[in-house]
């Protein structure tokens, strides 16, 4: 039952879940599931990064930002197209023999996590660049109740019951800082864009840095909008491949090393005494998709593969499908 619903999924049109502009929609809904049995080769699992589900509010607003927004929210200067965000999300990961009741010490711990996402995304059409800053704040372990939502999915499914989550990390707070800078490499043509990042993490859920280059070819609306709304929104349908080579430095990840007060559990600690793996703290990816966009509304689809996040448990693919939606129908605030 499961591989049918990935595969009707993997039939809708697809867009690259990515961060363009939306100039003509000043408030938008997105709707984001990753998961790892979503795959175009035909090889989902139910492993490692098992599942991210989450829901946004997306807005643009007229009046000045105050406090937090105006502080650690970073703009892409005074022409910046400044799109804020609200989400919520919950992630999971489990080993690889979800039916096992007993501790797996040559696998992944299991592992959830809860967490709200307070961002805006800056676009400086003039200069090609742009910024995402995000205040991320949540919690993990059994206070993420992704036992929970895993056994209810997979009874709704018919699908076998997960059986191991006495073995997961310990509960424990979680906040984190992250930013990313984008800039327009290449641009040689109105179809062809080749855009340089950095993102960087850092908190007491994620501390790593990744470098990565962006390409999309097709029917395209510039990534980083324009000054001019009719320019920026001449393509009412577009369609396009894109390709993300990516190389990650991880110096902490909570999910995969037991959190900050791992020492606190004793239950926990005897069990990461057995362990016989451990977090890798270099890692490759790509992440390569095609996409769609009918007005103002995007459905995306991204298969996105790295190399092994944990010793010995070998590289893993996630897909992943974004739906947009405009919910208002201004294209300016306050006009």
């Amino acid at each position: 039952m499961k591989r049918l619903l990935s595969c009707l999924l993997l039939c809708l049109p697809a867009l690259f879940a990515t961060a363009q502009v939306t100039q003509d929609a000043t408030r938008q809904l997105q709707i984001f599931e990753d998961d790892d049995y979503f795959n175009i080769w035909g090889r989902g699992t139910d492993r490692a990064y098992s599942n991210g589900s989450s829901i946004a509010y997306l807005y643009m607003k007229n009046k000045q930002s105050t406090f937090l927004d105006k502080w650690l929210l970073h703009q892409a200067g005074a022409d910046g197209i400044n799109v804020f965000e609200w989400d919520l999300m919950q992630i999971m990961i489990t080993p690889n023999q979800i039916a096992d009741t007993s501790y797996q010490p040559k696998d992944f711990y299991y592992a959830g996590a809860l967490f709200a996402t307070h961002a805006l995304s800056s676009y400086n059409p003039i200069k090609k660049y742009g910024f995402r800053t995000e205040i991320v704040f949540g919690v993990m372990g059994p206070w993420a109740l992704a036992r929970e939502t895993q056994t209810f999915f997979h009874n709704l499914i018919n699908y076998q019951p997960p059986r191991g989550w006495e073995n997961q990390v310990p509960n424990a707070p979680l906040l984190n800082y992250n930013f990313s800078f984008e800039v327009m490499l290449w641009n040689p043509v109105k179809a062809l864009e080749v855009i340089g990042g950095l993102d960087a993490k850092a908190g007491t859920m994620t501390t790593s840095a990744t470098l990565y280059s962006y390409l999309r070819y097709g029917l395209i609306n510039p990534y980083f909008g324009d000054i001019d709304l009719k320019t920026a929104t001449s393509r009412r349908f577009q369609l396009y491949v894109m390709a993300r080579p990516q190389v990650s430095v991880i110096a902490y990840n909570a999910l995969l090393q037991g959190g900050i007060f791992r020492s606190t559990s004793g239950n926990f600690e005897e069990l990461a005494g057995q362990q016989r793996t451990h977090m890798r703290n270099f890692t490759i990816g790509m992440d390569y998709g095609i996409g769609i966009v009918i007005k103002r509304t995007t459905i995306s689809y991204t298969q996105k593969t790295r190399t092994e996040w944990m010793s010995g448990t070998g590289k893993h693919s996630v897909g992943n499908i974004t739906l947009t939606i405009p919910i208002s129908r201004k294209t300016i605030p306050g006009k």
